[in-house]
């Protein structure tokens, strides 16, 4: 087919009358009889008027195409898309269903990637990102142990024990006081693991304390803060991808969603580190108890300080959390007992 318009060089404002035969996708352009470029790709057009050349020249058209010339410039995928732009409620609901199809797959599809990812992921480099992050919280949240030094080479050396009797390396274990973690425990990635002053306080007794850190070595032999930061680094990217990076009502609920997402993973983790941390205790040959009666000591202190007047009462404020990073204190005792 032969169009008659206007066109632009690269590059250039001037406007020049001529006349575009198009063929094969491909344009070649005529100007007072003299020919300006021949079988030039056509790059894209907009508008049913514009006509982007692979060369850079845009050839304006005096007439729109219509819906047969149109086809005869472009391929399946711009009509599709130009097909998408024009709203409809019928292609509104099956966007939105197409979204949420891909979401749940993705969802669902994450239970066998994710396993595989940190199955195939460097050890070492785990316990460098564990390392920096312990570095950087270290000079935020952490403050030197005020601890006497024979006490924590004796928890140390406890530990170490536990680790040995269950066949698996012992990570560093560091002590710090923090105002802004209270009684706490945590396990980087790789390690290290981190005991605050304050739960040592609470727990006094060794054999509970070192059955919160057989606990926290039981996250980094099932690599838990891997598995989550892959997670998220995941789903973060799907859902940014499909649901756009705009600060929109959409973005928000994503976020909510997230959150949802990843305090279910933490509980379920929670629940596994809990149960291996329990068996490590058994192998190393401490009391089964010990660690049910840490948990107890945990969450009296924990309601203490949110101003429950007795435990019945925080344990029941503390069901079906949506944003619980951790199983309820009822829960943890029951599956404990078991």
């Amino acid at each position: 087919m032969r169009l008659s318009g206007i066109f632009f060089e690269p590059l250039s404002s001037k406007k020049l009358i001529g006349e575009i035969k198009i063929a094969d996708k491909r344009g070649t352009i005529f100007s007072e009889g003299n020919l300006i470029c021949n079988d030039i790709g056509i790059e894209t057009y907009q508008n049913k008027t514009d006509i982007y050349l692979q060369n850079g020249i845009l050839f304006t058209l005096d007439y729109p195409l219509t819906n047969e010339q149109e086809k005869l410039i472009s391929g399946k995928i711009t009509r599709g898309i130009s097909w998408l732009e024009k709203f409809s409620i019928f292609k509104a609901f099956l966007l939105g269903l197409f979204l949420i199809s891909s979401l749940l797959i993705f969802r669902y599809s994450l239970n066998i990637i994710v396993p595989a990812i940190v199955y195939v992921f460097p050890p070492l480099l785990e316990k460098e990102i564990g390392q920096n992050t312990y570095e950087a919280l270290k000079l935020a949240v952490f403050e030197d142990s005020e601890l006497k030094e024979i006490r924590i080479k004796n928890l140390q050396e406890k530990a170490s024990g536990i680790a040995i009797s269950n066949g698996f390396e012992s990570p560093q274990i560091f002590f710090h006081k923090s105002d802004l973690l209270g009684a706490n425990a945590l396990a980087f990635p790789g390690g290290p693991v981190v005991v605050t002053d304050e739960l040592v306080l609470l727990l006094q007794q060794d054999d509970l304390i070192l059955s919160v850190i057989a606990h926290e070595f039981a996250h980094i032999q099932e690599r838990h803060s891997l598995q989550h930061i892959v997670e998220m680094i995941g789903i973060g990217a799907m859902t940014s991808v499909m649901l756009g990076a705009n600060d929109t009502l959409l973005e928000e609920a994503s976020v909510v969603a997230l959150n949802i997402w990843s305090s279910k993973k933490s509980r379920n983790f929670e629940k596994q580190a809990d149960i291996l941390g329990l068996q490590y205790l058994e192998t190393a040959n401490f009391d089964s108890s010990v660690f049910s009666l840490a948990i107890e000591k945990l969450t009296d202190e924990l309601c203490h300080s949110k101003g429950f007047s007795n435990w019945q009462e925080c344990s029941d404020n503390s069901e079906n959390r949506w944003f619980s990073s951790h199983p309820s204190h009822r829960e943890r005792l029951k599956y404990l007992s078991k």
